[in-house]
């Protein structure tokens, strides 16, 4: 009893670094190949505790995540093989207009559609000029001119050609979230209520 406790923990231990290797993906944005590895990865770790063997359940492991590795190599070198092991992303709206014909290919209704349009906060279909469904089954868009906000720029267009006089300064520049992921050495000390 205590030899499948310490195995499982070796397992699960095991298990959360190899697959930490394979890379920092969420289940929503996996591909079919990576989905697949990760299932058959549960499945043989799954299979240790029925009495495989941990030595040769954490062989097959590394050798499933070393197949995803180079799978993931060869796609990032050959497009072709992207096309084949992720798919494409598959057009939905064009110009304002659903593409039926495509949505039967995915098995996407109207109503499916629609809940993703109001999660992006898009009101309408016609205020879409491209619409589509990516390989990891988030739905990208582009909006129509009419519907996009108005930016900084936009708004600082407006301003000189309606007022040449006027002087927009330049914004102050701001420490924000991303500046610790660009440089790991910037980050501010977290607050004494979080230690």
């Amino acid at each position: 009893m205590l030899t499948v406790f310490w195995q499982s923990l070796v397992l699960a231990f095991a298990g959360i670094f190899l697959l930490r290797l394979s890379g920092r993906k969420s289940i929503s944005e996996m591909t079919i190949p990576q989905v697949g590895v990760l299932l058959t990865i549960g499945t043989i770790l799954g299979s240790d505790v029925a009495g495989k063997g941990l030595l040769a359940s954490l062989l097959a492991v590394f050798t499933f995540l070393a197949v995803l590795y180079l799978s993931e190599w060869i796609t990032l070198k050959w497009n072709p093989a992207e096309r084949a092991l992720k798919g494409v992303a598959v057009p939905v709206i064009e110009n304002g207009s659903l593409l039926t014909a495509n949505m039967k290919k995915l098995r996407l209704s109207v109503d499916d559609l629609e809940k993703r349009l109001r999660l992006a906060g898009i009101a309408s279909v016609r205020d879409v000029q491209y619409g589509t469904i990516e390989t990891n089954g988030a739905f990208g868009y582009e909006l129509m001119p009419h519907a996009r906000p108005v930016t900084r720029r936009d708004l600082e267009e407006m301003l000189k050609a309606n007022f040449p006089q006027l002087v927009v300064p330049a914004p102050a520049p701001q420490a924000d979230i991303f500046a610790e992921t660009v440089n790991p050495l910037n980050q501010p000390s977290a607050p004494k209520k979080l230690h």
